[in-house]
């Protein structure tokens, strides 16, 4: 697939990241969240800094410590996110989106904090795909894709991959299984497929910082090729 290994520069370029896991209130106190920590995705901003981008990163509920270095736009909810990377997108040439944006928010929030004395209900419903909005409002960004699966086989997770490049026009996406030992959520390491339409690389289990530093290579080279 892909056989470079030296530090391609990007100076001048754009860099948005999306990280973290967001937040979806139940009642004013109570809601629904994921375990990403933002390891991945500061890990990708620190490789992008290093090789001349201008970063912005758009930071959901992390446990990592972002440097002063960047600037960070803070977004709780996945609608919060939603709204703050359309507000901005059009500024910019790379999006990675790492942020594990969920998947449903409740249907009917609550202002007030619900009683624990009896059982309740919660109605959930889809979230917006925020990924597949990307290429919308600017087509000519290099759309970076993650997706976390459970328990996929090897064929499976290319498959997930490469719809969502057809549901998004995603120029890549980065796909992993989180139920393997030491690379789940919040793991220093990560088991990984980078998925373009140069075929498929499979990085064996390595640290965030050295997956960061492959898939940044790979990026650094396609646009420098643009």
């Amino acid at each position: 697939m892909h056989q470079f290994s030296e530090v391609i520069f990007i100076r001048g370029k754009k860099v948005l990241i999306s990280l973290g896991g967001t937040f979806e209130p139940i009642d004013s106190v109570r809601g629904i969240s994921n375990k990403s920590s933002g390891k991945m995705g500061l890990a990708l901003a620190e490789q992008a800094y290093i090789r001349g981008a201008d970063v912005t990163l758009v930071a959901a509920n992390v446990s990592v410590r972002i440097s002063p270095l960047f600037n960070v736009i803070y977004a709780q909810t996945s609608g919060q996110m939603a709204d703050t990377i359309f507000d901005i997108i059009d500024e910019f040439d790379i999006f990675i989106s790492t942020a594990a944006v969920g998947d449903f928010e409740v249907a009917d929030r609550k202002d007030i904090k619900i009683s624990s004395e009896s059982p309740f209900d919660i109605s959930l419903k889809p979230s917006l795909k925020i990924i597949r909005e990307i290429k919308k409002i600017n087509p000519s960004i290099f759309l970076v894709g993650f997706k976390a699966e459970f328990d996929l086989y090897y064929d499976e997770l290319v498959k997930r991959a490469r719809k969502q490049i057809g549901d998004a026009g995603s120029d890549m996406v980065v796909v992993n299984d989180v139920s393997n030992e030491n690379c789940g959520f919040g793991s220093d390491n990560n088991k990984v497929l980078i998925v373009d339409d140069a075929g498929v690389l499979d990085l064996h289990l390595m640290s965030k910082r050295d997956v960061s530093k492959k898939i940044m290579m790979i990026i650094s080279k396609k646009i420098q090729d643009m």
